[in-house]
């Protein structure tokens, strides 16, 4: 999978606001397909001994629910730990990854959020604006705006409102678990990406690719650290 570079990735807090800027006016609150057949998800973790950071995505034939690609991608974690700034900070490993997919999803779920962001640009709409594909952020913690939570039942949703906007959607898509923060992340308007996240979802909290893209980064999380604790000295490399 292909992806224009648009930037350097910086480490710089106040440089990555300005690309923030010069970037959000780009992003396309739209569907550019009515149709989509390979669904992807994508996540990342964090290793609890060093800065590496983990990233998986899977591909998924849609509506079945087959995976028909997956890849994974290891790197450190270079961007300082700054809610509104993760496209910096997990952005790299995830492009990466995507890299090594060998065919394009029509759409990406991340966990992250899209236009629910004070710029306009979370990390699902910059990432899906550099992969020049549609995206959606079905993020698990809020970021922004006001909201009341949804009632207890499954698929039942509320607005999440920021200056009087609508940016996104709050679903619980089980009974007795936390909700998920929908929101446009790229070529998709709302009503198209909860839809997308409800028909992806199978009795679990997250959408499948992303629920299969979470336990594979957190399977490389787990095997990293566990070599740390092993005896003797370790070399460190790139999870392949």
């Amino acid at each position: 999978m292909k992806f224009t570079r648009l930037h350097q990735w910086t480490t710089d807090i106040k440089e990555a606001a300005r690309i923030q800027d010069n970037l959000s006016h780009f992003i396309e609150v739209k569907p550019s397909k009515k149709e989509y057949s390979l669904i992807a998800g994508a996540d990342t973790a964090y290793s609890k001994k060093d800065n590496s950071v983990f990233a998986a995505v899977v591909v998924m034939r849609f509506p079945e629910l087959v995976t028909v690609d997956r890849a994974r991608a290891q790197t450190m974690a270079n961007f300082p730990y700054q809610p509104s700034y993760f496209a910096f900070r997990e952005g790299p490993v995830l492009i990466k990854a995507m890299q090594r997919l060998t065919v394009s999803p029509d759409v990406i779920m991340f966990d992250a959020h899209g236009i629910a962001h004070e710029k306009g640009i979370g990390m699902a709409s910059h990432l899906g604006l550099m992969l020049d594909v549609a995206s959606i952020g079905c993020a698990k913690k809020s970021l922004i705006g006001d909201y009341d939570e949804p009632a207890n039942e499954m698929n039942a949703t509320s607005p999440l409102n920021l200056k009087g906007r609508q940016v996104g959607t709050i679903i619980r898509t089980r009974v007795d678990v936390k909700p998920l923060f929908v929101s446009i992340g790229h070529k998709i308007d709302l009503e198209t990406a909860l839809e997308l996240v409800i028909a992806a979802t199978r009795g679990y909290r997250l959408p499948e690719p992303m629920r299969v893209a979470h336990i594979l980064s957190n399977k490389m999380r787990r095997n990293y650290d566990g070599r740390l604790r092993g005896p003797g000295p370790y070399r460190m490399r790139q999870f392949e």
